[in-house]
């Protein structure tokens, strides 16, 4: 497959305008910061795509100019992700076009998350940057991200602060979903963060030796530690195609930070049935002294009736909360890999070592 490169599709006007951001330390930091004085890093940019024939020649090309802008060494890896349209085509034309280029395919559609631990154990770099390829994850903010880790951070998350044509109640809906995850969820997942980070390559390594299967990067990052810090941006408009984030998405994000970082239900269903016992306690002392009194029956057993299914029904929602958190369990257990690659395309010079 041929791509033929349209500049004129790249304009500085389809892109938002990104003020030098200030940084939001996330504190307390373990040790101090130091200066990093490397003059030329290398860099691996890690894009998961799914269906992003439409934008990843754009893509491509405004990666290309903001990090010819810095001072490093820079690669790009793509990491398709069981894509239908002819995403792959335009991948192997830029292999050929540019060895700077590499891409994975995997075996099938394993999810987002999946497809940044293909990208992660796949690239050899001193600093990996995570972005989504359809330009919502502005690539000038690559220089602020520079900068910070350059200042010493080992970290550096992003935050969205607006996003340009979001839909009123889409945007409420997620304000009050990343609510709740900060609720309960017992690490400090970001508000409003995205999958546009960078890592230094000792986080990195840390994430790496991770033993589960099933991750979620905005959960995992901050729990390992280090020195990390917040780049607040505006995200532009999708660029093209149709985006693949919704609102089940988002509660499966929601799911997923409760279930794998938080213990709440469990704890939630221990509340209630103490309450539940302590409550049936004074009814029987209730029912006892009743019958000492020698009256014939205790009134009340209609309301006994709805209070034992009322019990019941909270009975099997928590049964059904330990399955959820038992069915993980044994998605574990089994050890299958977090993805299966089907073809490799990245030159020998940037092969992790195995």
């Amino acid at each position: 497959m041929q791509v033929q490169s349209d500049t004129s599709a790249v304009r500085p006007s389809s892109f938002v305008t990104q003020e030098r951001s200030a940084v939001e330390p996330m504190m307390p930091l373990p040790y101090p910061l130091e200066q990093r004085t490397i003059e030329r890093p290398q860099m691996c940019v890690v894009l998961p795509v799914f269906n992003e024939e439409l934008v990843l020649l754009r893509t491509y090309e405004a990666l290309v100019e903001s990090l010819d802008a810095l001072d490093v060494h820079w690669k790009v890896l793509f990491v398709n992700d069981g894509s239908r349209d002819g995403t792959v085509g335009v991948l192997e034309s830029l292999y050929q076009r540019d060895n700077r280029v590499g891409y994975l395919l995997l075996s099938r559609n394993f999810g987002h998350q999946a497809a940044l631990t293909a990208g992660f154990e796949h690239s050899v770099a001193d600093i990996v940057v995570s972005m989504d390829a359809d330009l919502q994850h502005p690539p000038a903010l690559l220089s602020n991200l520079l900068a910070a880790w350059r200042n010493g951070y080992d970290v550096v998350h992003t935050r969205k602060l607006t996003t340009v044509g979001l839909d009123p109640g889409r945007s409420l809906v997620t304000r009050w979903a990343y609510k709740m995850i900060g609720r309960v969820s017992q690490v400090d997942i970001i508000p409003h963060a995205s999958d546009y980070r960078l890592l230094d390559r000792q986080a990195l390594e840390a994430l790496r030796t991770l033993p589960e299967a099933s991750r979620l990067y905005r959960g995992l990052t901050p729990w390992v530690g280090f020195r990390q810090c917040v780049v607040p941006y505006v995200a532009a408009e999708r660029a093209a195609g149709i985006s693949q984030y919704g609102f089940k998405q988002l509660f499966g994000l929601f799911a997923r930070a409760l279930f794998d970082f938080s213990s709440l239900p469990l704890h939630a269903g221990l509340l209630l049935g103490g309450i539940a016992v302590a409550l049936s306690t004074v009814y029987l002392v209730f029912i006892v002294l009743w019958l000492l009194l020698g009256r014939e029956r205790p009134p009340g057993w209609a309301s006994t009736v709805g209070v034992t299914l009322f019990l019941n029904s909270i009975i099997l929602a928590f049964v059904g909360i330990i399955g959820v958190y038992v069915a993980r369990i044994y998605n574990e257990v089994r050890a299958r890999p977090a993805y299966v690659l089907s073809r490799i395309r990245i030159r020998s010079g940037d092969k992790p070592d195995k």
